[in-house]
């Protein structure tokens, strides 16, 4: 190959790289169709993938929950037993008194060895009378914490006690006692029946319990009594760091690694069992419960990933594609396509505007090659003064800065709009313009239309929308669109929310006697009053008529509020000139207020009780203010 034949083919392929930089619109909407393409593969594959998971987390917490139920309800089968077992042995001995040998009965059967379950009868000495167990060095258990409780507690309630272990079984056991008491009510002494924890702990469904699941019964503190723990924790003597208490009756919840010995997440269903101070609880392994599903949602990623590997070589091609074929109109269609931009809405100002780069082929600044009269006369030059000029002339700083960031943007996706405020001030005195710039070669053309009216017109129809002219205070629409937004960010703070609502006393005679005109001065004047009162983070709001509305944002206390309802009614207690009769009136104010989170929990609530609260005050003879409360009746009467 010679060198000139070289130097042809360096220049077309030059030639080539720069048309390509300019026409990246064209290779941008391919690719993304392509990135849309594999976006939507993903977005199915993930889909489905979490589609599974919530089944599976659905199936879970569903399992859980009627793991729960069975427990519970087997659970209450056998404290009822062992309650009733309880009762029995208090009503034999103090039918029986010392007729009554639980030995005999162990060796009749009564009591297998095998049930877990010891029964004794202990005197009001603390002496052990009769038991299932050997009698053979049988402690005095005067000093017992139980004993003594059921010694001094009057009440006939079986008391159930923290798992411990018994002095002459060695075994672990969970106490259950019940006081006796003589005919004439004094103490007798206490039924005590031993568990066993594992007799608590059995449970016919246990098959459903995996290698890290647990099912336990708690007492109201949380502790555990009993539990039957999977295989792969069963050495443990809870799956809790700390004692868990549930403050609700039951519920299905998932809780996270860190409540957990082990350290590994589990769903968690819990219920009272009705009757006892007691929780059952089961706990249900995460990781044990998604196992099956990580395969599958593995199968779905490189699924995925095959699909994206075919759509980024189909996107190749199809750059490829694209690119010779723009490449054969690029001569012809580049001159047109600038022109092409300049007449398209000539009422608009029109730039073309060129890139300029350091060596490291960086933009660093850009030049005006070219503009119509219109847009000169935009930004306050004559179309000879701006045309070539370049941006660092005639912006600095800051605004240099954001200008050369926007127009880098636009030279390298291909396109840019935006709407925006001059940076400086114009003959035409514009205030805000519509920009928009679209990349042509090596530059940019760039139009811009003045919006100034269009923006006035909505701020106007804003201002119209939530203003009352008469005072110029927010009105009633402006009200029902801003409380519920502050609702929730005191509710989000935890904090009160104060709603006053506030009715001229005797403004209807002033209005009458006087006429209209006076009644609005009257008007104008009252809200400035309302306003002299309040913080700058509290609004008045004109509802209509001779109706205020006062918003108390994050008070602490009631004495503060009643404090601004009391400093408004000292306003109020002074009278208004009104300038055009020359007159002095009085008007009062009644004042009805509702609190949040205490008196509502959303705005139609607090302003019905405000307002009951405000007739209230009115009926108890004007220029008071109350608080909502529920001795008043829908019409604000105390009851």
């Amino acid at each position: 190959m010679t060198a000139g034949s070289l130097a042809r083919r360096l220049n077309s392929e030059i030639q080539r790289l720069e048309f390509l930089r300019g026409s990246v619109g064209i290779l941008l909407a391919w690719l993304f169709a392509c990135m849309l393409l594999g976006v939507l593969v993903w977005g199915v594959s993930l889909a489905k993938i979490q589609s599974d998971r919530a089944e599976i987390e659905k199936n879970t917490f569903t399992k859980a929950a009627q793991l729960s139920k069975a427990y519970t309800e087997q659970l209450s089968r056998s404290i009822d037993q062992i309650d009733q077992i309880t009762r029995n042995l208090q009503y034999d001995w103090q039918t029986f008194h010392g007729a009554l040998k639980l030995e005999d009965q162990l060796r009749q059967g009564l009591y297998p060895r095998s049930a877990q379950i010891y029964a004794s009868i202990v005197d009001s000495h603390g002496t052990i009378v009769t038991s299932t167990l050997d009698m053979a060095n049988a402690p005095n258990i005067v000093d017992r914490d139980y004993f003594i409780f059921q010694q001094l507690n009057l009440d006939n309630h079986l008391r159930i006690e923290k798992p411990g272990t018994g002095g002459r079984s060695g075994r672990k056991v969970i106490r259950f006692t019940r006081r006796l008491a003589k005919a004439d009510g004094t103490f007798d002494g206490i039924v005590v029946v031993g568990v066993e924890p594992a007799f608590l702990a059995a449970f016919t469904d246990a098959s459903s319990l995996g290698t890290s699941d647990s099912l336990a019964i708690k007492d109201m503190d949380g502790d555990v009594l009993a539990a039957k723990m999977g295989d792969r924790i069963r050495s443990l003597p809870s799956i809790f760091r700390s004692p868990q208490i549930f403050e609700s009756g039951g519920g299905v919840k998932r809780m996270p690694g860190d409540k957990f010995i082990d350290g590994e997440s589990r769903i968690i269903a819990w219920q009272k069992l009705p009757g006892y101070p007691l929780v059952s609880f089961v706990g249900l392994s995460d990781a044990a419960a998604f196992a099956a599903y990580q395969s599958t949602a593995d199968n779905y990623r490189n699924i995925a990933i095959a699909g994206s590997l075919l759509l980024l070589l189909l996107a190749a091609v199809g750059i490829s594609f694209l690119s010779r074929l723009a490449w054969r109109k690029f001569q012809v269609n580049e001159v047109k396509n600038t022109y092409q931009l300049a007449i398209d809405g000539a009422h608009e100002g029109f730039y073309m505007v060129r890139a300029l780069y350091d060596q490291q082929h960086n933009v660093v600044d850009f030049v005006i090659k070219d503009c119509n009269d219109q847009g000169a006369s935009l930004v306050g030059y004559a179309k000879d003064e701006l045309v070539g000029k370049k941006f660092s002339d005639l912006y600095s700083g800051a605004v240099a800065q954001r200008v050369l960031a926007i127009f880098r943007r636009a030279m390298e996706v291909g396109f840019y709009e935006d709407e925006f405020k001059p940076f400086h001030n114009n003959p035409q005195h514009t205030i805000w313009m519509s920009r928009r710039l679209v990349r042509s070669g090596h530059g940019l053309a760039m139009t811009i239309r003045d919006i100034s009216e269009t923006k006035s017109h909505e701020q106007a129809l804003l201002k119209m929308a939530n203003i009352e002219a008469l005072t110029a205070l927010p009105n009633r629409h402006w009200l029902m669109k801003f409380l519920p937004n502050a609702l929730n960010q005191i509710r989000n703070r935890n904090g009160m929310f104060a709603i006053l609502f506030i009715d001229l006393d005797n403004f209807k005679i002033i209005n009458d006697t006087l006429g209209h005109d006076a009644g609005d001065e009257l008007l104008q004047e009252a809200a400035l009053r309302l306003q002299s009162v309040l913080r700058p983070v509290d609004r008045v709001v004109r509802l209509g008529g001779d109706e205020f509305t006062l918003l108390l944002d994050s008070v602490s206390s009631q004495e503060e509020v009643a404090q601004v309802a009391a400093r408004i009614n000292r306003k109020f207690s002074l009278p208004f000139e009104i300038t055009e009769h020359k007159k002095v009136v009085s008007v009062g104010t009644s004042i009805g207020i509702s609190l949040f989170p205490r008196d509502g929990n959303d705005s139609a609530t607090l302003l019905k009780n405000a307002d009951i609260a405000m007739y209230s005050a009115k009926a108890a003879g004007k220029g008071q203010f109350r608080f909502y409360g529920e001795q008043f009746s829908e019409h604000g009467i105390e009851c």
